[in-house]
């Protein structure tokens, strides 16, 4: 990871803070619920379907995001959707009085609100994945990734309280990120005939380079990225419980106080800031070591499988610190996995980087929207261990489906070859 000054770094650094500035919604929205629970009268499942309703605006959004990543570019893409998220993160405290929604009861304007932030914010992340596949060479890709997802926990847990405040952060760095960004680093002045070798390697070609049409037979029966959408669900089901409900269950369940829980709530989002990150260049070392299956492989299983333990004796423990301790440490290692996640699906797809992502992260984004509605469920029939016991055991599934992911094999058209394989050799600094 040498280089963080250079160009190319201070691309994933703006697209980490972008990440950041994404995930201040939905922290706010969570601690905001102690207050709009009893003011609104809203029950624990009326806010899981208020969690949902968010989280499947963000689904259905990923696959157009990418696809529109891949025709457009990512840098519009990126600035218009952090202007629309922006927006109606900054409506959100407004949201029973908005005039139109206010005849409709809060319920239903929170809903519509809700959704309509998930749909910008469904396009961050296809963005993001088509910008590392453009700017960022091969071996520093899963680096990069755990950057960007990892940076998304740095926002929950600072647990921002004002919608207004961070409505207006984003504006600007929209306006920012248009003004400096381009979607290729040959487009990009500050970029050095050195950087450009680093970056492209054995592929002089730029990824960013127009494509006659998306390869949708080829992207819809890959084997890889279904297993990655599979995978991608276990992961989204377990991510989005911690941002739902973790510090409403150390409060309820747990006994903490509601100050005392609010600081203990951040654990999981501190462990996921430290340990996605390292869980990238770990995965870039192994892919250096072993190449691309192997590598990414030995990243994604032992990050699931180690979040599956710690949740599993998290769940179990009596001690309260044990419980905060062994749970966070189960989202940190979700992100282990997914730093090898994002990295595995560019280089896959290369130059389709950006559809590829938005079409297997569905699956994430579907697990995302069944868990914070199915959680309470689980909880209130069978008591709240089994509901945590059921997202360490889809952890263990996503271990198993990476076994068969091969992000050492290239997505490509018919007629088709693309500088990917097993074997390839990195260019270094």
């Amino acid at each position: 990871m040498k280089g963080f000054g250079s160009t190319r770094w201070k691309i994933v650094w703006l697209l980490t803070l972008i990440s950041l500035v994404r995930s201040m919604d939905g922290v706010n929205f969570s601690v905001a619920a102690k207050q709009i629970m009893p003011e609104y009268g809203l029950t624990n499942v009326q806010m899981g379907f208020l969690y949902s309703m968010y989280t499947l605006g963000y689904a259905l959004f990923h696959l157009p995001g990418g696809v529109l990543a891949d025709v457009i570019g990512p840098r519009r893409l990126l600035g218009v959707a952090l202007l629309w998220w922006s927006v109606f993160t900054g409506l959100t405290a407004l949201a029973p009085q908005l005039p139109g929604l206010s005849l409709l009861g809060p319920l239903s304007a929170f809903l519509i609100v809700r959704f309509l932030i998930g749909l910008g914010e469904g396009a961050c992340y296809p963005g993001s994945s088509r910008m590392i596949a453009s700017w960022v060479a091969p071996d520093e890709r899963a680096s990069a990734g755990g950057l960007v997802i990892s940076s998304l926990r740095i926002g929950y847990a600072i647990t921002p309280v004002a919608f207004y405040t961070f409505a207006f952060i984003g504006i600007v760095l929209a306006a920012g990120w248009y003004a400096y960004a381009t979607d290729v680093p040959e487009k990009h002045p500050q970029v050095s005939a050195e950087e450009l070798r680093r970056i492209r390697g054995n592929s002089p070609a730029p990824l960013g380079t127009a494509r006659e049409s998306i390869p949708w037979g080829a992207l819809l029966t890959n084997q890889s990225v279904w297993l990655l959408g599979g995978a991608g669900f276990c992961l989204g089901y377990g991510i989005f419980i911690y941002q739902a409900w973790f510090y409403l269950y150390l409060v309820n369940v747990r006994g903490f106080s509601e100050i005392s829980g609010g600081f203990f709530a951040t654990g999981p989002f501190l462990a996921s800031a430290v340990l996605g990150p390292l869980g990238g260049v770990f995965s870039d070392a192994m892919v250096r070591h072993y190449g691309r299956t192997v590598g990414r492989r030995i990243g994604a299983i032992l990050g699931f499988f180690l979040s599956a333990a710690c949740i599993g004796i998290g769940a179990k423990a009596e001690h309260p610190y044990l419980v905060v301790l062994f749970l966070s440490l189960g989202d940190g290692f979700l992100y282990v996995a997914g730093a090898s996640s994002v990295a595995a699906v560019i280089d896959i797809a290369g130059p389709y980087s950006g559809v590829t992502y938005g079409f297997s992260s569905i699956l994430t984004q579907l697990g995302g929207t069944l868990a914070p509605t199915l959680t309470p469920v689980l909880a209130n029939r069978f008591g709240w261990e089994v509901a945590i016991y059921v997202m360490a055991l889809l952890a263990l599934v996503g271990s198993l489906a990476w076994l068969k992911i091969d992000a050492g094999k290239a997505l490509a058209a018919k007629g088709e070859t693309l500088p990917h394989s097993h074997h390839e050799s990195y260019a270094k600094p």
